[in-house]
């Protein structure tokens, strides 16, 4: 091996576990997905190995990727030099409040999601709440340290907005803010449902630091804790990122030792804007995605439907480790990611669902976290949704899913453009069903704890698809399953079950396993 790829294999091992690796072995065989990707991305980089996340897509070994990039340029640097509120205008700078330590522009996705919590006028609507069922000693006083220390590490934390005070909508970041908890005494966890409740029925203030709850009921021997948000402020992986810091940082506490959290980039969220607002302003991207979703709509009249829905019904499945090992044998012969498996299924259920087999689109959720070391530790939001169209549906299984891989490869360079862009030149929602894939094994972190240890788990969130569709593994509520929420008023529960039995029937059919 020459010495650029002895240095990859050795990058991949050390995010890849302790197990042997060459420069031939598949990366997402070997158990790789997009965020240790990045890992693997920004190392390389940090190294001056000039590695692209999108790479990583078409070349998924050592071996291929060194090869891809022998001859390119080194990795660019483009954060620059940034001075606080640096990304606003002068004017904007004068009128910040005097506690304001920092400002810039609120990003596409997060106006967008704000905006339609107000415009629906449903409390629900990107109200994420999660709780655990903990079980050890609490302490009140180490416990609001903790959270303290959290929203010390976390800027986003301390983070509110305002969509009409400045030129631009903009993201305000407090010096402090007043520790959000709560805590009750109690001899039954009955309070949990009832401030669970509660707090749905009540919208998150957005426009007041911070923009996030803590509630706390201690029992003997244990304890419940619930996390609710605004979705404007985290994606999914930082939520998971969030509650594993916590846990982490309350059990140190207990044990008098340090937490040793790794502290994330301080730049990461500004970098994200620049990235955005590169993609914005390219003109390829824009016509890509507009090529991309230019098609008849897959499910709904555009009379019925024009924006957002009200998914308020949900239907799932189970996937099972038996299935679940059959996928991940099945991804790897056919030298796909997983990811890229699960879509091509979620394809072939909507293509015989809806009896088409041509420029089949459906909305899937990506990453645009900038690839920057750390960039995994960052909490914000860094989401966006893209339509990803394929054009002619094979019947063979294994072309399905390069189907669905090269689908997703095209886009992934534009991977940031927001899609309420691509919606605004489209004139429509460019689809009408999307899907999300996530495994989010920071949550496997918890298991080093050692003065408390987490039980049961439960979470609530609503988008506002029509019909969203979720492949998760490991998940702390529902395990590994397929989760499909859904509008009511646009799809009836057998309509959505048809669905949900084609994906099973799919997902089986691609592990070579009886239905």
């Amino acid at each position: 091996m020459n010495d650029t790829t002895q240095v990859m294999v050795e990058i991949w091992r050390r995010h890849l576990g302790d197990q042997p690796i060459g420069p031939d072995d598949d990366f997402y065989a070997l158990g790789g997905d997009s965020l240790i990707a990045l890992r693997v991305v920004a190392d390389a980089n940090a190294l001056g190995i000039p590695v692209e996340l999108r790479d990583l897509l078409y070349f998924p070994t050592v071996g291929e990727l060194v090869a891809a990039v022998a001859g390119r340029d080194g990795p660019a640097d483009g954060a620059g030099d940034y001075q606080p509120f640096g990304l606003l205008d002068p004017y904007d700078r004068a009128l910040m409040p005097a506690e304001v330590r920092d400002a810039w522009p609120a990003s596409a996705l997060q106006v967008g999601l704000i905006y339609l919590s107000e415009a629906s006028g449903d409390p629900r609507l990107y109200q994420d709440l999660i709780g655990v069922e903990v079980t050890g000693p609490f302490d009140g006083a180490l416990f609001t340290a903790a959270l303290d220390e959290l929203f010390g590490r976390h800027q986003a934390l301390r983070s509110s907005f305002d969509l009409g005070g400045f030129s631009v909508p903009a993201q305000l970041l407090w010096s402090s803010v007043d520790p959000p908890l709560t805590i009750e005494y109690a001899t039954t966890a009955e309070p949990v449902a009832r401030w669970r409740e509660t707090q749905l029925s009540q919208a998150i203030d957005w426009g007041r630091p911070p923009v996030l709850r803590c509630h706390v009921v201690a029992l003997e021997g244990s304890f419940h804790v619930t996390l609710t948000l605004h979705h404007a402020i985290l994606d999914g992986w930082s939520y998971a990122r969030l509650c594993y810091e916590l846990l982490a940082l309350y059990d140190a506490k207990l044990t008098g030792r340090p937490a040793d959290l790794p502290l994330p980039p301080a730049s990461g969220q500004r970098e994200f804007l620049r990235l955005e607002r590169e993609a914005i302003d390219n003109r390829e991207a824009a016509d890509f995605w507009h090529a991309e979703a230019d098609v008849p709509g897959l499910l709904l009249d555009r009379g019925r439907f024009g924006g957002a829905a009200d998914p308020r019904e949900m239907l799932t499945f189970e996937v099972g480790e038996t299935l679940l090992e059959g996928l991940r044998a099945a991804a790897g012969a056919i030298g796909v990611p997983l990811k890229s498996l699960v879509l091509g299924c979620h394809v072939r259920a909507l293509s015989t669902w809806t009896g088409r087999d041509r420029d089949v689109v459906t909305g899937l959720t990506v990453n645009g976290r900038p690839e920057t070391v750390g960039a995994d530790l960052l909490v914000g939001l860094f989401l966006n949704t893209v339509p990803i169209r394929v054009p002619v549906v094979p019947e063979d299984q294994v072309e399905l899913c390069r189907s669905a891989l090269a689908a997703e490869q095209r886009g992934m360079r534009h991977r940031r453009y927001p899609l309420a862009v691509i919606e605004q030149r489209l004139g429509r929602p460019p689809f009408d069903t999307a899907f999300n894939f996530t495994h989010f094994h920071v949550y496997d972190q918890l298991e080093q704890l050692t003065a408390i240890r987490p039980g049961a788990w439960w979470a609530f969130d609503k988008a506002s698809f029509p019909l969203m569709v979720d492949f998760m593994i490991n998940s702390r509520d529902l395990g590994t399953a397929v989760a499909v929420a859904y509008d009511p008023d646009l799809f009836d529960k057998a309509q959505v079950t048809t669905y949900l039995e084609l994906y099973r029937s799919a997902l089986h059919a691609a592990a070579g396993m009886p239905d």
